[in-house]
């Protein structure tokens, strides 16, 4: 009798650290990892976010996707990720190469987990993005300046339309 006390309580016990953690434990989703390179003389070789990394991205180009970033299903505040980076420049570039970069970027608000983009401006800036959109899309939640040089495919109003006939969506 004694035993199966010991045991009931050890199975009780068990039961309830086990729905405990569950409670805690955040949901999150693998996503796509793109990067975007906004600046005219360098190249960014390698970078990676949280360890994975990314593709290599040549100056005012970028797009390709690696996989895979794991983000919580649910945006909450203060979530943030390390991006580590790398410059690469043309061997006869008259101006010295930057020193590699670690920086922690705090993830701005989202809707769903869409993929990861991360945006390399001049002066070490970095922006990252949650989206299922790309940067073309007119509804990408960057500025013309910050999106520069890729500009939206179409107007909003013309993507409200198209959007409205179950052709796409305004929810970037």
């Amino acid at each position: 009798m004694k035993i199966s006390k010991i045991f009931l309580y050890y199975i009780m016990t068990t039961a309830i650290c086990v729905a405990m953690t569950s409670a805690c434990s955040e949901a999150t989703s693998p996503t796509s990892l793109r990067g975007y390179n906004h600046m005219k003389d360098l190249s960014i070789h390698i970078f990676s976010v949280n360890g994975v990394s990314g593709p290599n991205i040549r100056p005012e180009s970028g797009g390709g996707e690696t996989c895979c970033v794991t983000l919580p299903k649910a945006w909450r505040p203060g979530l943030k990720a390390n991006v580590s980076w790398e410059y690469d420049q043309k061997e006869n570039a008259s101006h010295p190469l930057p020193a590699n970069k670690t920086m922690e970027i705090e993830i701005p608000h989202y809707r769903s987990a869409g993929s990861l983009q991360v945006h390399f401006y001049n002066g070490h800036k970095v922006r990252m993005i949650v989206s299922p959109c790309s940067p073309e899309h007119p509804f990408y939640p960057l500025s013309a300046a910050e999106l520069a040089p890729w500009q939206p495919f179409t107007t909003k109003e013309d993507m409200r339309e198209t959007a409205r006939h179950g052709g796409g969506t305004v929810d970037c």
